[in-house]
């Protein structure tokens, strides 16, 4: 059966709700017959008894009591006085002896009625009669009616009854497993999971408990194996690159070489500073993603966004960029960290200058937009291609041509959004430039 992505505990509602629908349906088809089989039925069992006391009566007194032969009464006949039943007793020539019950037309003065009756021949003293019991097929009907009606409220009222404990053990027996959800979406970090085991009466949400702790625990061995190793690596790996950094200044102060051999040692500085960008960056992301930055700072977006925008005014110049900040709201703040806030904006605006080309524009811009505060950095770029844009924020990503880049920037901006609960997304369209729009709730 599909059903719609939901919580499990609406989708057994709807379970059950199917099921109940798929009663009623089957109750609809199902009573009124049943009912009319047993008014039937019934309304035969009663005739029969009543032939039975008439055969008991004419044993008992006779058949005079009903036909007297001096009297010259030929038959007998009585109906009660709402024509709801009546008995018959006629001689036949026929000498068949049989019993039967059908329904019947009889009329009474000058109406027509419909009957239930049930017809028999029996013999007395070598004279066969006829014996006819009815009983008002109006009457059978109101019955039944009757019966309909009730067995429908009855079902109406079993129905409610059943959906409402059904709702109600449902919510019951879930409630662990909501929990144990709740407390999955609390949980930010493997180090700060709750590991206390939610009291529930289901083995299985106590297994699913169980095995839950146990990832979470080898989950948080994996999060801290991770951090030592880069922490580790990157301080072995900052150290040695200083030495060499260091020794090529001093050679280079010290020696008087060729120019090609001079440019061959800058290139060699300049790609032991990108590896010292790029060791710093992974050290960066493994704090973010160990929540070792604290996130209790006010922070006032003009007075920040406007310093970022002063610190690269001369690197946009260089390529006689021009780079823009608007603040169309005045004074706003949000509670956060600033210095992942700045690395944040800067690395999306280095981003931007880096990917425009000469002469171009970027704009830095502070808004609000219902009850939420908007940055953007807007370029007039070459853009991104659309395929690239699922990817754009993935590590060692890299757009365009830039050699230099290592595509560790757009995902630690990524990583930042995340962690300071900044919606982050890229609007972007090739030979019409990039906007990234940051959304603070």
């Amino acid at each position: 059966m599909l059903l719609p992505k939901t919580k499990l505990k609406n989708q057994l509602a709807i379970i059950n709700a199917i099921s109940k629908v798929i009663i009623i349906g089957l109750a609809i088809f199902v009573i009124p017959w049943l009912v009319s089989k047993i008014s039937i039925d019934e309304t035969d069992d009663q005739l029969i008894q009543k032939l039975d006391q008439v055969y008991d009566l004419i044993e008992t007194n006779g058949i005079d009591v009903f036909i007297n032969e001096d009297n010259n009464n030929q038959g007998f006949g009585s109906y009660n006085i709402l024509k709801e039943e009546y008995i018959s007793i006629e001689k036949t020539n026929d000498t068949l002896l049989y019993e039967f019950i059908d329904n019947q037309k009889r009329e009474i003065d000058s109406e027509i009625y419909d009957y239930r009756v049930i017809s028999a021949t029996f013999s007395v003293d070598n004279q066969t009669y006829l014996l006819e019991i009815g009983k008002s097929l109006t009457t059978i009907i109101s019955i039944e009616q009757n019966m309909k009606r009730l067995a429908f409220y009855l079902l109406l009222f079993l129905l409610t009854i059943s959906i409402f404990i059904d709702l109600s053990i449902t919510r019951i027996l879930l409630k662990p497993f909501e929990k144990i959800i709740a407390k999955l979406k609390n949980t930010q970090h493997p180090k700060h999971f709750d590991y206390s085991i939610i009291p529930t009466q289901s083995t299985d949400f106590n297994y699913l408990q169980e095995s839950i702790g146990d990832l979470m625990h080898q989950i948080e061995q994996a999060f801290e194996s991770e951090r030592e190793f880069i922490g580790n690596v990157s301080h072995e790996l900052l150290t040695p690159i200083s030495i060499l950094k260091i020794k090529l200044d001093n050679f280079t102060s010290n020696t008087e070489l060729p120019v090609d051999e001079m440019l061959k040692i800058y290139e060699a500085k300049t790609t032991l500073s990108r590896l010292t960008k790029m060791v710093r960056a992974l050290l960066l992301l493994s704090r973010i993603e160990n929540r070792e930055y604290m996130k209790n700072e006010r922070i006032h977006l003009p007075i920040i966004l406007s310093d970022i925008h002063n610190e690269f005014q001369d690197r946009a110049e260089l390529k006689k960029q021009n780079l823009s900040f608007t603040n169309s709201i005045g004074e706003a703040h949000f509670t956060g960290n600033a210095e992942l806030f700045r690395i944040l904006i800067s690395n999306l605006i280095s981003n931007a200058i880096k990917y425009t080309p000469e002469k171009g524009r970027i704009e830095l811009i502070l808004k609000k937009q219902a009850d939420k505060i908007n940055i953007s950095i807007t370029d007039n770029g070459p853009g991104i291609n659309e395929k690239d844009l699922g990817a754009i924020f993935d590590r060692f990503k890299k757009f365009g041509k830039q050699k230099e880049s290592f595509g560790l920037g757009l995902a630690l901006a990524k990583e930042i959004a995340d962690y300071l609960h900044i919606e982050l997304k890229v609007i972007s369209a090739q030979h019409k430039g990039t906007s990234f729009e940051l959304s603070i709730h």
